[in-house]
């Protein structure tokens, strides 16, 4: 089966899958052709039209500064893409890399990565230990997507490990063992691409976890520095003008949510769509109309 045609199968499941992959998809065309799409500069200042309501001109109104919400918002998307992807990517191969190596390997090294290591850092709410990470480390976007790199790589290695204990005990991997394959070609060559899927479905529901958490710490002034827009301190800017301009904290929020459950949508739809038990499922349904 072609690529095209498992999307278009992937895509004919549900109505929330479709929901979640169009919202996704906008997300990311917006974050990337956002210089060329924003209405106005996002930094710039016009205090004389300060704090105005929704119109033609600004469509999302302006803020405090008089700077334009919708220019403000579209690059935010930006900020929250480029975060959600790198802390994304950063987890998932460090809790890859260790997860791999503890199951596989057992013995004292599996018992100190998931007594020590993994189980320490799931015994804390990952928010309160990013917001230590982060305070400690200083704002700036660099020093975010490290901070939550820290706190968020172990859920990925407990999967890993989880996934590894199961594979590794499969016919294919005994028979790659019995004719002299090598540990790192097991690794690679066998287990890896065997244990992908459940890796890639939480990373795709984590990208929802990242947007969130970056829009938090940037809310509590620990995240990007101005005048670098971000969702999370634009609402945090607009705490003190809640009533009188609540087009600052509508648009924005707005924004958050339908990141989180677009890629929130889009991960359950896929997990879905990749068990085999759902999959003949919907495809004895399709069948029987």
């Amino acid at each position: 089966m072609s690529v095209w045609a498992s999307l278009r199968q992937f895509l004919r499941q549900s109505v929330l899958a479709r929901a979640g992959f169009i919202a996704a998809v906008i997300l990311i065309l917006v974050a990337l052709l956002a210089p060329w799409i924003v209405p106005a500069d996002p930094a710039a200042q016009n205090l004389r039209i300060r704090l105005s309501a929704p119109s033609h001109a600004h469509w999302m109104g302006t803020d405090e500064l008089g700077r334009d919400i919708l220019s403000r918002t579209i690059f935010g998307a930006r900020v929250s893409l480029l975060v959600a992807i790198s802390v994304v990517c950063g987890c998932g191969s460090i809790g890859l890399i260790i997860g791999m190596l503890a199951g596989y390997s057992g013995g004292w090294f599996d018992r100190f990565v998931n007594l020590l290591l993994i189980n320490a850092f799931l015994s804390f709410p990952g928010i309160l230990l990013a917001i230590a990470f982060a305070a400690f480390l200083g704002p700036g976007i660099g020093k975010v997507i490290l901070a939550l790199i820290i706190t968020g790589w172990a859920g990925y290695a407990r999967l890993a490990r989880a996934q590894v204990l199961k594979a590794k005990e499969l016919e294919f991997v005994l028979a790659a063992r019995s004719l002299g394959a090598s540990h790192r070609r097991i690794l690679v060559r066998h287990l890896l691409p065997n244990i992908l899927q459940p890796i890639l479905i939480q990373a795709t529901i984590g990208m929802a976890g990242a947007i969130l958490a970056e829009s938090t710490l940037s809310f509590l002034g620990l995240g990007v520095l101005a005048p670098l827009p971000s969702w999370g301190s634009m609402l945090n800017d607009a705490r003190s003008h809640l009533f009188d301009a609540p087009h600052m904290v509508v648009f924005p929020a707005l924004a958050v949510m339908t990141a989180v459950l677009a890629f929130n949508l889009l991960g359950d739809a896929w997990r879905d769509w990749l068990d085999p038990r759902t999959r003949s499922q919907m495809a004895a349904l399709e069948s029987s109309r």
